[in-house]
């Protein structure tokens, strides 16, 4: 297998998610480093925008912005995968799709599981979940007319962007999830079977078990991933 880096990122279950998803579906091998909350302003000027996660390649490139990583991991993949698209029409649509699911109102999703605290993040949810609800609902005009992936029969890497968020919005709440409807679901279930992300799922920590999120967040404290 070969190797992309070490993917730098606070110990949250964020915007480096989709990133690990990709390297173990396309068998990459990555190593992740933790930044500390103390040992954020020490590091934040070897950063590329002062801002994380960041890929450190083995060369020595510092990689910056999710959205590029994640284009720079799918080229690195087996191309049969069709992770990195490279006709003009579905190259554009892949980064469409991993745009959508990386900016607002889905990227709320992630300081409502990882960043407030438990009774901030309800609170907010309120206001938040349906506009996360009607975003998904929006974006499910791009799923093509067959297969159950953005991607078509496979996914590209924009559908491992979306898997992310819309998997925070099921642990959040399943009545919300529920009601995306049926390609939905199937959308993820069809994605959390993949093989390597299967495994990554199971062996990665535990919402509610103190050890991802910022503690006092609904991550850190509460069973999020329950079935």
């Amino acid at each position: 297998m070969a190797g992309v880096g070490e993917i730098w990122y606070f110990p949250l279950r964020a915007r480096a998610e989709p990133l690990r998803f990709l390297c173990r579906y396309a068998k990459l091998i990555f190593s992740d480093r933790f930044i500390a909350a103390e040992q954020w302003s020490e590091t934040k000027p070897t950063v590329p925008g002062g801002a994380l996660p960041m890929l450190l390649t083995p060369t020595g490139e510092r990689l910056g912005e999710t959205a590029d990583i994640a284009r720079h991991i799918a080229s690195q993949a087996p191309k049969e995968l069709g992770l990195f698209p490279v006709e003009e029409k579905a190259a554009a649509h892949a980064r469409l799709v991993f745009d959508l699911s990386n900016t607002r109102p889905l990227d709320l999703l992630n300081p409502l599981t990882n960043w407030f605290s438990a009774e901030d993040s309800r609170a907010k949810q309120v206001e938040m979940i349906p506009m996360c609800v009607e975003a998904f609902k929006a974006a499910a005009e791009h799923f093509p007319g067959e297969g159950p992936f953005f991607g078509g029969d496979s996914p590209h890497y924009g559908d491992f962007g979306m898997f992310h968020v819309v998997s925070l919005l099921r642990g959040l709440n399943r009545d919300a999830f529920a009601s995306l409807g049926p390609k939905w679901t199937t959308f993820y279930d069809r994605m959390a079977a993949l093989p390597g992300v299967k495994e990554y799922l199971a062996e990665r920590p535990q919402a509610g078990t103190g050890t991802v999120g910022r503690p006092g967040s609904l991550s850190f404290t509460e069973p999020l991933d329950s079935a």
